[in-house]
């Protein structure tokens, strides 16, 4: 509680810059502003929230794969108590959708008016044919709680009418593809994109938000071939015509090495959003990769 007063307080302009007692390791005695306490503070709990995620993952994935839950088209998972807390429970169902593609429900073992009950934070997948996961989880008639945004919502059920909800979503989902599906703005090929659209995309970052969804593209049919591909740490980058360079965040070299051929090339299908790097003054066009797929491998490439 005292960090949220604190991050409250540092969004109050009479408030943000009063001096308080530090409490950075080594500055004992010494004074720094509401704001820049904050800031350390958020930064703080957001790497024990990353931490906690990362560290019940395993664990629900183990539980996943033994009690075969990928068989149904809604992906329920019942823990009887929580590992972490409980304030986290939405961050790791909004992971497990992202890893499995499909709407999740983790919702942890508890007690509603007297009988034996499940709760916790649903997701659906977005990008997807079903844009409503609350609505189909209201309309069941089996929930006691579908509360919040469309795909993004608190759950509750009893323990009586678990399997009846999977039963019902296996059924109104039967010809439901959980496959990613991007609306995109623009389709490219390497010889049709410009640097100079990139850029002007890239420039108008600060107006993207709630409702104003950021433009995707597409960049159909890139050779790929070793020259024209690097990983740097666990950013991959593949270099495209006119000086636009596609890069892919939190990557690995087991992608890297899905892309890489010493003498051919892989032709991939690309979707990402526009952005700008700077560097040294120098402005270079990006595209910061959202997804791929292979759609062909040559072993030599004339």
């Amino acid at each position: 509680m005292e960090e949220k007063q604190l991050l409250f307080d540092s969004m109050l302009d009479w408030k943000a810059y009063n001096l308080i007692p530090s409490t950075k390791r080594g500055m004992k005695g010494t004074m720094e502003t509401v704001l820049a306490q904050a800031l350390r503070v958020a930064t703080n709990v957001k790497n024990r929230q990353t931490t906690a995620q990362d560290n019940s993952l395993a664990a629900i994935q183990a539980l996943i794969e033994r009690n075969d839950l990928l068989c149904h088209k809604v992906l329920i998972i019942q823990l009887e108590s929580a590992s972490f807390d409980r304030g986290i429970t939405g961050l790791i169902a909004n992971k497990l959708m992202a890893i499995y593609q499909r709407p999740v429900g983790l919702l942890i073992r508890t007690e509603y008016e007297g009988q034996l009950a499940w709760s916790g934070s649903a997701r659906g997948y977005g990008k997807s044919d079903l844009q409503d996961f609350r609505q189909l989880c209201r309309d069941s008639g089996l929930v006691y709680l579908a509360e919040g945004h469309q795909q993004a919502f608190g759950l509750g059920i009893f323990d009586k009418d678990i399997d009846a909800f999977i039963e019902y979503c296996d059924e109104k989902l039967k010809d439901t593809k959980f496959e990613p599906c991007y609306k995109v703005d623009y389709i490219y090929n390497p010889s049709t994109i410009k640097s100079g659209d990139i850029l002007e995309i890239g420039k108008l970052i600060p107006l993207w938000g709630q409702e104003v969804d950021e433009p995707l593209v597409a960049i159909e049919h890139i050779k790929v071939t070793a020259e024209k591909l690097a990983l740097m740490k666990s950013t991959l980058k593949i270099e495209l015509p006119d000086g636009i360079e596609c890069v892919k965040f939190r990557s690995s070299e087991d992608e890297y090495n899905e892309l890489f051929t010493p003498n051919g090339s892989v032709t991939i299908n690309i979707i990402g959003t526009c952005s700008i790097n700077t560097f040294f003054g120098r402005q270079t066009p990006q595209i910061l990769i959202e997804d791929y797929e292979i759609v062909d491998k040559q072993e030599w490439y004339f």
